[in-house]
């Protein structure tokens, strides 16, 4: 499948990001990028919930562009997929499966019968003469799973893998590259947080991997639902009124509204700020020696206007919205109708990236 023309779908509560494109060696070529609404109730916290319309409305969005690829990859968050590390002694493949399977059946109070395990070892170590492995598990609902393989049968489509949204960010850290031109080393350890509309996933990279990744329950959607009742407006026009009238580094505004705006969105980004705060506090105490250097922001809600500064001025953190990747070549992009929203403008793509980064990082296939 390598350095084939894959199909890689970002399925998010609020839109879902459909990008064409190929691995080529250790970087992406991007040839169309597309946000359409995730239509209203089909999708709920990773669960396709009404396939028919979601398939109909994928279509629409598949003929209009003339995309033809049948190769599908779809990538996702959810509350009900479980990561977790664990250390274990290394030893043949089956009978580590046996010692994961029962480690985590002790931790987890769930039905593993319900559920696709799958792990990646992280690093060998020795601990009093015994080798040892840390690992990461991910714990993933079968049920969602099937929804998404029905997803891509129902598309006519081959699935080619289903990805995690902390996985799919991490095969775009996995090497040396260049962020907005500056240089990101393996040997720095980094939170790259995806600001998304109903959650916020802090996922921490040290050498090339996720060392700890958590969804929190925070999001652009409750902005939104605060300046609505606020304002007594819809949410649609609180979504306008965030984009438009707030601006984080503003201290005060002449404007009642955009006053009132800009104190809903500064209070909301506190609480997300104390939630990323907490997450970074226990991975720095979970092991000795663990740091955090960085902060990189992506996602819908990274658009809002002055969130960088406001995120380094309380966390005492540098913190960068990511705009380009040197590993991401989105020249093949041509936009022919720079009018539509929910299209990647080519002679605006840094502005654009920040949306698509799971979906692009989705179609890396590590060897």
């Amino acid at each position: 499948m390598f350095n084939s023309k894959v199909l890689s779908l970002d399925i998010g509560s609020k839109n879902t990001k459909i990008v064409l494109g190929s691995q080529s060696k250790k970087n992406v070529i991007i040839e169309k990028a597309i946000t359409m609404p995730t239509p209203a109730g089909c999708y709920n916290d990773g669960n396709i919930l009404d396939i028919t319309k979601f398939k109909s409305e994928i279509l629409d969005v598949l003929q209009k562009e003339n995309i033809k690829c049948k190769n599908i990859i779809i990538t996702s968050k959810s509350t009900t997929v479980i990561t977790r590390d664990i250390d274990i002694p290394v030893a043949k493949k089956e009978d580590m499966d046996a010692i994961i399977k029962f480690q985590m059946e002790r931790y987890l109070p769930i039905m593993f019968d319900d559920y696709i395990m799958q792990y990646k070892i992280l690093e060998e170590f020795e601990d009093e003469g015994v080798k040892q492995a840390k690992i990461t598990v991910v714990v993933y609902p079968k049920i969602m799973a099937e929804g998404y393989y029905n997803l891509v049968k129902e598309l006519k489509g081959n699935a080619v893998a289903l990805d995690i949204s902390s996985n799919s960010i991490n095969k775009l850290f996995t090497y040396d590259i260049k962020v907005n031109d500056e240089n990101y080393s393996l040997e720095d350890t980094v939170a790259v947080i995806d600001l998304g509309y109903d959650f916020i996933n802090v996922n921490i990279i040290s050498a090339g991997n996720v060392q700890f990744t958590r969804i929190i329950n925070y999001g652009g959607s409750h902005i939104d639902i605060d300046i609505a009742k606020q304002l007594s407006i819809s949410e649609e026009e609180a979504e306008l009124q965030k984009i438009e009238g707030c601006n984080l580094e503003r201290e005060s505004s002449g404007d009642m509204q955009n006053s009132t705006v800009n104190d809903i969105v500064k209070a909301q980004v506190r609480n997300w700020i104390q939630e990323i705060e907490r997450m970074l506090n226990y991975y720095k105490t979970k092991e000795q020696g663990n740091k955090v250097d960085k902060i990189y922001i992506y996602g819908g809600s990274s658009n809002i206007k002055g969130v960088e500064t406001f995120i380094k001025d309380v966390l005492n953190l540098p913190v960068t919205k990511i705009k380009s990747l040197s590993n991401v070549n989105c020249s093949k992009i041509v936009d022919k109708s720079k009018a539509d929203p929910f299209k990647v403008d080519s002679s605006n793509v840094d502005g654009e990236l920040s949306k698509y980064l799971n979906a692009m990082g989705a179609i890396i296939r590590l060897r």
